[in-house]
């Protein structure tokens, strides 16, 4: 069999040890800033050269993470950090922001690796990827094997086989945010998918919160695929979960014959129960009632710092418990004594109470070395050189006089019912409904494609997009920046709000490239829109966005938490979450007087044709619609 890189987490100096330990190929970590493990222990940049040297004499390569999206005011401080982290020279950096992608490629770093947050989900996705200068696509956890094959077949590969699972697809995760502002795209995600909510008054479910992956049993059909790497999810899980799950993968690799074995090692990890997902048609059992990671051992009565069991549980002092009060109250605590009544102290005292759910969580059974790496000096870049990375050239940006409308719709009856418009608008139409083809609006619309086109849709979609060329249609909007080579040679591309612009490189990068306008994130707030040097974007001002967008169906239409409601809705190949609240930020226009391109999304299911008006009437007044909310354009993005 050909050889197979095993990649493990580490998400602290222990996990390290114990990943290199275990005998993985090659480890990722994150740094201080930048990574989408914000709540991991992390790295100091210093450490790296000498993380380097100790991983290499062991024959462990390193990737360093730096998945987040970024902000225009943080770019010089990118720029500062990734300057010394490419002088030390790991093995490879893993990335999600374009502008990121733009200034390695200004750096001559070669070694690239999109991560899983960029989407790539198709044959398209990698060679794209490959042709642009990336040196490997990790893809979207919500393939088949057949599908991995395919884009496996066109590029190299990673993909993750055990550990914990999103239920929407990577990088298309607003819930996080939209509650507070924590966005998961900038590594701060509060897992609203593990919370449960109402389907009725009385009744609760996990709707969202999947079993964790495992992929022991495929190792074989991965190889012969072609994957290069297999990727342990787990840069927030502890040292003895890293050890056991990399033990296990790796005899599992070494011998096909101890896969047995090395399933009993991991029942042990301390995870959830288990799904193959979609590689073993496993979907529909995927969900989990039970969203707590660990080993249940039983309920407990709390009475101060003692667990009183009804029988003895099989742990050891120094194990780490977790405590479950209620629906999301726990706490992390350690064994400081085992008594012959069966009951644990543990270290800290609590308010008593009649029954906690408790869960091991770390098991002292499994020891690692121990070892600190000290700082090292990494080179400075100069303030000129920043300038000259950093560089945006918009003497030739075109700004049209007065303002320009993106909209949105539902179908295309739903433009003739708009109200007459004073302004230049352009109509984005989904190309679902390809042959609702409009006769009088035809140099208004823009073919819009969807965000996730599976392996086998592919063609089709070429064909499609070919034939509206043919038609006289020549402007089409894009979901992801592989779908470029999608398109006719002469098609005007706008990059829709899926194509994350949040920095001026990103937005350099995409022109680069071909695209010649764009919508800005719906993730954004107004102190990074006023930081852009470029005032062509488009940017949305009216709109109700997908909290989750996933593969996966939901039978639910209707849900709440404790204060909104939510409607989920099945459109072409995916299941969309939405709130039933409304974004409006028309009175943030005053604050955005160098713009003059917006966007309305009129198409989400909570918007309905006797609304237009109003809509409208106060989008020209440059006031908030009463009952609407601002997402992260008041408070901030975090």
């Amino acid at each position: 069999m050909a050889k197979i890189e095993l990649l493990a987490p580490a998400g602290s100096e222990e996990s390290l040890v114990a990943a290199v330990e275990a005998a993985c190929d090659a480890i990722y970590l994150g740094l201080a800033n930048f990574n989408a493990r914000s709540r991991a222990k992390n790295f100091q940049l210093q450490q790296v050269p000498q993380i380097l040297e100790y991983c290499h004499q062991r024959q462990v390569k390193v990737y360093i993470t730096l998945n987040t999206l970024i902000k225009n005011n943080e770019i010089t401080d990118l720029v500062k950090m990734l300057y010394k982290l490419t002088s030390a020279n790991p093995d490879a950096i893993i990335i999600q922001d374009l502008g990121l992608f733009y200034l390695l490629q200004k750096l001559n770093f070669k070694h690239i690796h999109f991560s899983t947050q960029a989407g790539i989900h198709n044959s398209l996705g990698v060679k794209f990827a490959q042709d642009k200068g990336a040196e490997r696509s990790i893809l979207a956890r919500e393939l088949t094997l057949t599908e991995i094959e395919k884009a496996s077949q066109v590029g190299e590969t990673e993909i993750f086989v055990h550990g914990a699972l999103c239920y929407s697809l990577s990088g298309a995760c607003l819930f996080s945010s939209y509650l507070g502002g924590m966005s998961a795209n900038r590594g701060k995600c509060k897992q609203p998918c593990r919370r449960a909510f109402n389907l009725t008054k009385k009744k609760k479910s996990h709707l969202f919160s999947l079993k964790d992956l495992e992929l022991i049993d495929y190792i074989p059909h991965l190889i012969k695929a072609g994957v290069k790497s297999l990727k342990i999810e787990g840069r927030m899980k502890r040292p003895d979960y890293v050890n056991q799950v990399v033990r296990a993968y790796r005899m599992a690799l070494d011998n096909t014959e101890q896969v047995d074995r090395a399933k009993e090692i991991l029942s042990k990890d301390f995870g959830r129960s288990k799904t193959l997902y979609f590689m073993g048609n496993q979907v529909s059992q995927a969900i989990t009632q039970e969203p707590f990671a660990g080993i249940f051992l039983g309920y407990a009565k709390l009475r101060g710092n003692q667990l009183l069991f009804t029988s003895k549980p099989d742990v050891h002092a120094g194990d780490k418990l977790k405590l479950y009060y209620g629906e999301e109250d726990s706490n992390t605590f350690t064994i400081t004594k085992i008594n012959a009544d069966n009951s644990l102290e543990i270290s800290e005292k609590l308010a008593n109470n009649e029954k906690v759910a408790v869960y091991q969580v770390s098991s002292l059974e499994i020891k690692t070395s121990k070892i600190s790496w000290g700082n090292t000096y990494l080179p400075n870049i100069s303030k000129s050189q920043i300038k000259e990375l950093t560089a945006i050239d918009n003497s030739h940006q075109k700004l049209r006089k007065g303002k320009r409308l993106f909209i949105r719709v539902k179908s295309i009856a739903d433009i003739a019912n708009l109200p007459k418009l004073a302004y230049q608008v352009k109509y984005l139409v989904s190309l679902d409904i390809f042959q609702q083809r409009p006769s009088n609006f035809h140099k208004q619309v823009i073919w819009e494609l969807p965000l996730f086109i599976p392996e086998n849709d592919l063609l089709k979609s070429k064909d499609l997009l070919k034939k509206l060329s043919d038609l006289g249609y020549h402007d089409f909007a894009i979901s992801h920046i592989s779908q470029i080579d999608l398109l006719p040679a002469r098609a005007n591309i706008l990059a829709n709000e899926n194509i994350y612009t949040m920095n001026d490189l990103a937005i350099k990068q995409i022109k680069e490239w071909g695209v010649s306008s764009y919508i800005l994130p719906l993730e954004n707030d107004i102190p990074n829109l006023n930081h852009y040097s470029y005032k062509d974007g488009i940017i949305p001002v009216f709109f109700t966005p997908a909290l989750f967008t996933s593969r996966m169906p939901v039978k639910q239409a209707f849900i709440k938490d404790n204060k909104n409601a939510y409607q989920i809705l099945r459109k072409g190949k995916l299941t969309y979450t939405y709130s039933l609240d409304k974004v409006c930020i028309f009175s943030f226009l005053k604050k955005l007087k160098d713009f003059n391109n917006f966007f309305l999304d009129l198409s989400t299911p909570n918007i309905s044709p006797d609304e237009y008006s109003q809509i409208f009437e106060y989008f020209k007044k440059e006031d908030n619609i009463p009952n609407t909310k601002k997402f992260n354009f008041k408070k901030g993005l975090w």
